[in-house]
Formats: structure tokens, C-alpha cells, sequence
């Protein structure tokens, strides 16, 4: 039995026996073709690793080449020195060492540097008092040991770290009448260099010289906390909502980088289009403009976290200028008469042109006094650059013919397009649909816009809509109405009006473009000069969430157009066009009129939500010529401290050789 037993299973056995190494034998002729089939693939890439890996080696080979030729051609150039500065030993050492604290311009770029110096008259630093991170003191000693120690220790220690690395330091003042000041350097991939004491003079000159080229901002959590705030990456990561315009420029506001540029991009878009920007531009209360923000913010930041956008603009929350500049005081301004006929013709060559060597005092006349309204249909076709400076009575009617049969020839082509034709023609459709609705709201209390059969709203339906045709890439944007009616206004005509506005549009054309980089570069800059011309307001306004400064947005984006009278937004705009004194004369406009009213934003403790509704009460009510005598004021207070100042404050202000 026990053997039959055994030939029984053996017989049930063996098929399966057979069976499993049949698929085993399968399963390695598969893998075999496999291998077989991918061996093409894995040499193609080791090929190509290979090449990417050589290249590698070749461009870091050029680039220390270049590196090396570039230090070779152009020598460094010593900016700061401080001698005095000693460095600590090691964490667990009570010896320091004196040394010289250096900032240096080199070809390679700017590099904070400290090295040990070797001065028999450097202070005997027996007996200093030094204030430690922990509010501890200690002695300060002289190296000890044989000389070689004291070499290698001092040579551990010296330093150069490009600006561009350093990520924040600590500040440690110390405490009254003890020990001295100090500074820790901490870079972005976390080394944190040796403590050096300021035995000589303060760290404010320190401070006040790194800021020309990286903006510093103290935590408001950790006071002996400074972080190194990146510009260019906060240009370009922080996005700011519009008080004010349209569906399209609020929807163009967002960022667009390659990580959002589907749908949370989308979603950004779509939800400007639909519900902000109804609540920001018709009026409504400012209960309803701040949900619509928060909503905003709310929205943006998701978005953000998925593509981490805002991490310079959340760390940048939390700080508050490293150092108050002491400014000097605002000299006394006063607004001058306006240029009349007069005084134009006087700078006028009989021929029309106006001699090159006094462009430039004839634009001063303007920026001081505006121009009286009859002599605005000549003047604003020179500060528009619609004529030229140097052209001739005969070269500008040429021209001007000429320009009047391409302004007809734009104007023909949507003109001729068909009921039928429009309707299959969306993007052409929907920027009509955006003119007639601008057109029929566009300073309607004036008699030359009055009336719905006025003749003037046909004339600025044909400029804006022929605009539309010139420029298709931009379009019609909700807002540049604004722009076109002043021009026609003061023109009369068509023709003249629309290449008037050709000009203007080129000076604002990036306030309406997709990627908003303008806009949102001006509403940075102008948080940043009041951090410098008013730090109190600058703070108030960070504590109370509205230093992205989205109040001002329509100030910036349609140049002070809803908020001032239209004679004094043509006064205005004629002194904006003169560039004088700087390019960035608008944003210290808008630092002047918040200055002013700091008081009533502190003192009545205005959140969000009162703020918007300040600053929408402000228009019609704002004093053009106070305005800019006290933006003017602001910058040759500003201009007289330019050596004291950050380096992009005087890049925005065209400032001294550090602008250039």
C-alpha cells in the first residue's frame, strides 16, 4: 500500500512538476527578451550621461576660465573696511582674535571678508567685556599656545562669503556699558561663520553699506535676528490684487510662472473675472472689497504652496527694516506758474524744433508749473514723443499724413468685419463688448462726453477699437479709457488722439500686460520707499496685513485718474510725462500722500477694511499741487542721502552712479 501510495503521488506530482519549470523556463526567455530588448536603451543612456557629463565638465571648465580672466582684467575694489572686528576662537574658547572686517567689490561679485591682521598697535584686548548670544559675558584674551597654533587657528578662521549666499546673521547689541557689539554671519546652506565683535565702532556702517546691495529686514519674532530678503526673486514671486480695474488687468495680476500656468492659473483667472473685480471697480463698499481681497489671498496661497511662490513674500511679513535711516530734513518746495504760449515759443526755432540743449529746461518749466490749457493740443504731441524734438514744421506734416492714412487703414479693418463674421470671431467679440461698456461709462459728467448720442463717445469708441487692431497681442483692457479720453479731450480729433495715445500707451502698456511684472515691480517699490521715507507707517501697515499695498492700485495703474478732477489729472499727467526729477515720480506721489495721512490711518487703528474705505473717500478730494510739492520734497530728501541709501532705493530713483 505504502508503495502504491507513493507511485500515486509521484504520478499527480509530476505534471505539476513539469508545469512550474515550463513557466520558469518562459519567464527567463522572457526577461531575456527584455534585457535583449532594452540594451539599445541603456546604452543610449550611458551615451548620453557620458555627453551631459562631459558638457558638465566643459562649461565648469569655460566658467572658471572666464572667472579666472575676469579677476585677472578687473581689479577688486575695497568699499567698506573695519578694523577692530575679532573673531572667536571656537564655540567652546574664550580667545579671540583682532582682525579687519572687509566689503569688497569684486568681478565675481560682492564679498563680505574677514581676516585676522597682525598690528603691534592694534588695542591691547586684554580684559574686553563680550556680550554672548545668551546674554552671558566674557573676557576677551589674546591667542595662546606656540605660534604655529596661533597661525593655523587664525587661518581657520579668516572668511570671504559672496553677499549673494548669506541668508541672515544675528545682531547682538550689548548690554550698557558692557561689552561690545556682535555680528554672526549664517549662509543658505546653513554654515554659521565665527562671531566677530565690533570693538572699534558700531555695526550700523556695516549694516548701511550691505544694504546697497542686498535688502536686510529684522524678524519681528527674534530681534538679533536679520534676514537677507531676495529682490529679484520677491519681484517675481509676490503677486498684488488691483484696487480698481478690470477683469483683465486684475486677472493678468496673478503670476504665471511655468508651475501655475495651467489650472491653478485658471483658477486665479477666473475667479478675478467673476467676482473681485465687479466688487473692486463699481463702488462697492469696502466690506466687500476686503472679502473679495482675503478671498484673494486665500485663493493665491494655495496656489502658491503648490508652486512656492511666496516664500520671499511670507518671510518678508515678518520683518521690519534692520535700520531706521536718519533722513534730513524736506526742504521747502513751491509749485511755479504755468508755461503759457509765451514762454513755449521761446524755445521754439523758427522752423518748429527746439534746440536739444534746452529740452531739458523747457521740461523743468513744466514739471514746476504744468501748462495752461490752450498751449496743451501743442505741447502734449512733444512730452508724448509724437513729435519729435528736433522736427521740423514740414517733417511732422509729412508725417502726420502719412500716420492719418494707417489710422484710417487700421480703423477700416474692424469696421469691415460683419455680424456674421463677429460671431465667430470670440476674442475680436468679447474686446468690443469691453470698449462699448468703458466707453459708455468714460467721464460721462463732462459736456464733451455727455449725451448718449454725443458724436466725442463715437470718437473714442473708433480710437480704442482701432487701438484694438494696432495692438491685438495686448488688446482693449478694461481701464485704458481712462488713458484715451483725456487725449482726445485735449486733441479734438481722432487722428492726432490716437497716436497721441500710441505714445502714452507705451509708457503704460506694461501696467496691462499678461505677466503684470510692471505693476507688480511698482507696488513693491513703492512698500519699499516707505519703509525708508515713513518706518513708522511702514510697520503699522505690515501689522495690520496691508502692506502689499493694494489700496494703491489704482492710483498706479490709471495714474491718479479716478482720483483727481480731470483738469487736474491733465495738470498731473503733463508732469509725469517730463520724467523729471526721476522716472519713479508716481510712486513718490503715493508715498507723499500716505506720509500725510499716517496720522488718521494709526491714530483711528484702521485695519483692511477702513483703509480701502479711506482711501476711496480721498478721491476728488486730494490737493494735486500739495501732493507734488511734497513728493518733490521727499525725493531731494531722499537725493541728499543717496550715500546712505539701499542700493535698489536709488536704482528706483535714478540716484547717483549706484542707479547707473
Amino acid at each position: 500500500m505504502a508503495g502504491g501510495t507513493s507511485t500515486c503521488l509521484v504520478c499527480i506530482l509530476e505534471p505539476v512538476r513539469v508545469e512550474v519549470h515550463k513557466r520558469a523556463i518562459e519567464g527567463l526567455v522572457k526577461a531575456r527578451r527584455r534585457l535583449i530588448y532594452m540594451l539599445p536603451y541603456v546604452a543610449y543612456k550611458y551615451v548620453k550621461n557620458k555627453r551631459d557629463q562631459n558638457k558638465r565638465e566643459m562649461d565648469s571648465t569655460l566658467e572658471s576660465l572666464a572667472s579666472h580672466l575676469s579677476r585677472s582684467m578687473i581689479p577688486d575694489q575695497v568699499v567698506l573696511r573695519i578694523t577692530g572686528v575679532s573673531a572667536k576662537l571656537a564655540e567652546d574658547s574664550d580667545e579671540f582674535i583682532p582682525g579687519a572686517l572687509t566689503i569688497v567689490e569684486k568681478a565675481v561679485g560682492v564679498f563680505i571678508e574677514w581676516c585676522p591682521v597682525e598690528d603691534s598697535n592694534y588695542p591691547d584686548t586684554s580684559g574686553w567685556v563680550i556680550a554672548e548670544d545668551g546674554g552671558e559675558t566674557q573676557t576677551l584674551h589674546s591667542p595662546s599656545g606656540s605660534p604655529d597654533r596661533a597661525a593655523k587657528q587664525m587661518n581657520k578662521l579668516a572668511f570671504s562669503i559672496d553677499v549673494n549666499d548669506l541668508s541672515s546673521f544675528r545682531n547682538l547689541e550689548p548690554k550698557k556699558g558692557h561689552g561690545y557689539p556682535c555680528i554672526r554671519l549664517i549662509c543658505k546652506d546653513g554654515t554659521t561663520y565665527v562671531p566677530l565683535y565690533f570693538t572699534s565702532e558700531s555695526t550700523v556702517n556695516f549694516i548701511d553699506v550691505l544694504q546697497r546691495y542686498i535688502t536686510l529686514r529684522r524678524s519681528a519674532h527674534e530681534r538679533d535676528l536679520v534676514l537677507v530678503v531676495d529682490g529679484k526673486a520677491e519681484a517675481l514671486a509676490q503677486s498684488v490684487i488691483a484696487l480698481g480695474q478690470n477683469d483683465d488687468v486684475l486677472s493678468r495680476f496673478m503670476k504665471n510662472p511655468y508651475a501655475t500656468a495651467l489650472t491653478g492659473f485658471g483658477k486665479i483667472t477666473s475667479f478675478m473675472q467673476e467676482q473681485m473685480i465687479p466688487a473692486l471697480l463699481d463702488d462697492s463698499d469696502a466690506v466687500s472689497q476686503e472679502e473679495q481681497i482675503r478671498a484673494m489671498r486665500e485663493l493665491t496661497q494655495k496656489e502658491d504652496d503648490a508652486a512656492k511662490l511666496r516664500i520671499n513674500l511670507d518671510a518678508a511679513s515678518e520683518f521690519e527694516l534692520v535700520t531706521q535711516l536718519e533722513l534730513p530734513p524736506r526742504p521747502d518746495i513751491y509749485r511755479e506758474s504755468p508755461v503759457t504760449q509765451e514762454i513755449w515759443d521761446k524755445f521754439k526755432m523758427a522752423d518748429g524744433t527746439i534746440d536739444p540743449q534746452n529740452i531739458h529746461h523747457l521740461k523743468m518749466n513744466v514739471f514746476r508749473g504744468g501748462l495752461q490749457p490752450e498751449l496743451r493740443k501743442e505741447a502734449w504731441k512733444y512730452l508724448l514723443e509724437y513729435r519729435k524734438w528736433d522736427e521740423t514744421n514740414a517733417q511732422f506734416e509729412k508725417k502726420r499724413a502719412k500716420l492719418a492714412k494707417e489710422y484710417e487703414r487700421l480703423k477700416a479693418q474692424w469696421m469691415s468685419i460683419s455680424e456674421d463674421q463677429e460671431s465667430r470671431f470670440f476674442s475680436y467679440s468679447k474686446r468690443k463688448g469691453l470698449v462699448e461698456k468703458d466707453v459708455a461709462r468714460t467721464d460721462r459728467s463732462m459736456d464733451f462726453f455727455s449725451g448718449d448720442t454725443n458724436p466725442n463717445l463715437a470718437m473714442l469708441q473708433n480710437m480704442l477699437m482701432t487701438y484694438v487692431m494696432y495692438n491685438f497681442d495686448l488688446g482693449y483692457v478694461q481701464g485704458m479709457s481712462d488713458f484715451a479720453s483725456p487725449l482726445l479731450y485735449v486733441m479734438g480729433n481722432e487722428v492726432d488722439a490716437f497716436w497721441c495715445f500710441v505714445e502714452l500707451m507705451k509708457k503704460v502698456q506694461r501696467n496691462f500686460e499678461k505677466d503684470q511684472a510692471a505693476i507688480k515691480l511698482q507696488m513693491y517699490q513703492l512698500r519699499d520707499l516707505v519703509m525708508i521715507v515713513n518706518p513708522q507707517l511702514a510697520n503699522y501697515l505690515e501689522s495690520h496685513q496691508s502692506d502689499d499695498m493694494y489700496f494703491c492700485f489704482r492710483w498706479i495703474l490709471v495714474w491718479f485718474k479716478r482720483e483727481l478732477s480731470f483738469a487736474d489729472t491733465c495738470k498731473l499727467w503733463e508732469v509725469l510725462w517730463t520724467g523729471q526729477p526721476c522716472p519713479n515720480f508716481l510712486l513718490l506721489i503715493c508715498v507723499a500722500i500716505l506720509d500725510a495721512q499716517m496720522n488718521t490711518i494709526i491714530d483711528n487703528k484702521f485695519g483692511l477694511t477702513e483703509i480701502l474705505k479711506h482711501v476711496n473717500d480721498m478721491s476728488m478730494h486730494l490737493v494735486l499741487d500739495d501732493m507734488m510739492t511734497a513728493a518733490e520734497a521727499i525725493f531731494h530728501q531722499l537725493s541728499a542721502s543717496q550715500d546712505k541709501l539701499p542700493a535698489h532705493i536709488c536704482e528706483y530713483l535714478n540716484l547717483g552712479e549706484i542707479a547707473n
